[in-house]
């Protein structure tokens, strides 16, 4: 009588783990992605190496020298709280993103970027936390060769007055002014 009480117990345990498993399958919610075009262009001409991109919009804060112009994209303000770490130090820091373009669309070389400080309205520099800057061929997935992704990073400050950030391309000091968050 023990051993057939025992099995019973075991069909009804075996039995609550398949409705159980059956129930989450069934709960499951699936996704399906769909693109939905707005709008398409027409093509006249096919899309070979030759084609023709057009000049990206300058952002607004930018300067243009020669046949160079440098765009400032985005700052951001990253504050770390370091709590229980293994991490030693103060990670927090302000980003800049910058665009370094070549009108002309002759290729740039990453290697030709120098020093990137700031300036402040009492003539204080203010140089990077890093020593390099980030330096990435825009896209990244299809390199353009003509313009360059610039992540530098600077020290922490949540507020900071009008200021000019300063790049040297190849001898060439670029300065963008009037910089204010």
């Amino acid at each position: 009588m023990f051993l057939k009480r025992k099995n019973v117990f075991m069909y009804v345990f075996i039995l609550f783990l398949l409705l159980l498993t059956a129930g989450f399958s069934l709960g499951r919610t699936f996704t399906v992605n769909s693109t939905h075009y707005i709008f398409q262009v027409e093509r006249t001409q096919p899309v070979t190496s030759d084609y023709k991109l057009p000049l990206p919009k300058p952002s607004d804060i930018t300067v243009e020298e020669d046949d160079l112009r440098l765009d400032l994209e985005r700052i951001t303000v990253n504050k770390y709280f370091i709590i229980y770490s293994v991490i030693y130090g103060d990670q927090s820091h302000t980003s800049y993103h910058l665009y370094l373009t070549d009108l002309n669309k002759d290729d740039l070389n990453p290697d030709k970027i120098g020093d990137i400080w700031l300036e402040t309205a009492n003539n204080e520099k203010i140089y990077p936390v890093a020593t390099k800057p980030v330096i990435r061929e825009f896209p990244e997935d299809q390199p353009l060769g003509w313009k360059l992704s610039i992540t530098v990073k600077f020290p922490y400050l949540k507020t900071r007055e009008k200021h000019v950030l300063v790049l040297n391309y190849n001898e060439k000091l670029l300065k963008l002014n009037n910089i204010e968050y």
